[in-house]
C-alpha cells in the first residue's frame, strides 16, 4: 500500500500562483492531500484555494510562515509531509519517488530548477544544486522540503519564532536526533524566479554564497543574528 502524502502550502497574497501549485500536485498519479494555510491574505488566495485543495485553513491575521506550516501539519493526515512554497511544485512522478525513498527517519529536498528559461536563473540553480551535491551545504534548494510525519513530530515542528531560515533550523535539530538527510537527485522542484527578479539575481546569489561559506566555517552566528531574526 503506497504511503499517503500531504502537501502543506502556506500562502499569503498568492492568487497568481496558488491554483497552479494545487493543480500540479493533484495532477500527479499518486494519492495526495493538499493543505493550504492562508495567512493574512488581502487578495483572492482563500477563494481560489477553496474547492481545489483538500483542506484550507484561513488565518485573517499574520501568523508567520513557520506557524502556518505547523498549523497545516496539525490537520494533515499523510505519512509523508511535503512543505512547499505557493510558487513552487514538483515535477510529475516526484511524489511517488519521494514516497519510495521515505523511511520513518527521513527528511530532505529535491534538486531545483526555474519555472521558465533564464540564463541567470539557471546559474542560480546550478550553484545551489552543486553546493548540495558536493555536501557543502545541507538545506532546502528552493521551495520544497519533505520529511516523514514521525520526524516532524519527533523534532517538534518548525520554530515559530523564525521568520527565515526555518528549514535550516529544522534540519539541524533533526540531525541532532539522528534523522537522515537526503538530497534526491532523481526529481526536481520547479520554482518561480520572482524573488530573484525582485531582489536582484546576483545580489541574492552573493548573499546566499556568503552565508554558505560562513556557515561552513562555523562563523555565521553574527550573520544569522543580523539577517535571520
Amino acid at each position: 500500500m503506497p504511503k499517503k502524502v500531504s502537501v502543506i502550502i502556506p500562502a499569503r497574497n498568492e492568487e497568481k500562483y496558488i491554483q497552479r501549485a494545487i493543480e500540479k500536485y493533484k495532477s500527479q498519479n499518486y494519492p495526495v492531500e493538499v493543505v493550504i494555510v492562508v495567512n493574512d491574505s488581502q487578495d483572492k488566495t482563500y477563494e481560489l484555494a477553496i474547492g481545489k485543495a483538500d483542506k484550507v485553513l484561513n488565518f485573517t491575521s499574520k501568523i508567520g510562515v513557520s506557524l502556518a506550516r505547523n498549523q497545516g501539519a496539525k490537520v494533515a493526515t499523510g505519512d509523508i509531509f511535503i512543505f512547499s512554497d505557493a510558487d513552487s511544485y514538483l515535477e510529475p512522478g516526484s511524489l511517488e519517488k519521494i514516497s519510495q525513498q521515505a523511511g520513518e527517519n527521513f527528511m530532505g529536498t529535491p534538486l531545483g530548477t526555474p519555472d521558465k528559461k533564464s540564463i541567470r536563473g539557471s546559474i542560480i540553480f546550478f550553484c545551489k544544486n552543486w553546493a548540495h551535491k558536493l555536501k557543502i551545504y545541507k538545506g532546502v534548494i528552493d521551495g520544497v522540503f519533505f520529511c516523514h510525519r514521525n520526524v516532524f513530530e519527533k523534532v517538534g515542528g518548525f520554530d515559530e519564532t523564525k521568520k527565515i531560515a526555518e528549514f535550516k533550523d529544522f534540519i539541524e535539530r533533526a540531525e541532532k536526533l539522528k534523522v537522515e538527510y537526503k538530497l534526491l537527485k532523481n526529481c526536481y522542484a520547479i520554482t518561480s524566479l520572482r524573488r530573484y527578479e525582485n531582489n536582484g539575481y546576483f545580489r541574492t546569489l552573493f548573499f546566499w554564497l556568503i552565508w554558505m561559506i560562513l556557515h561552513l566555517l562555523k562563523l555565521d552566528k553574527k550573520f544569522r543574528e543580523r539577517y535571520f531574526k
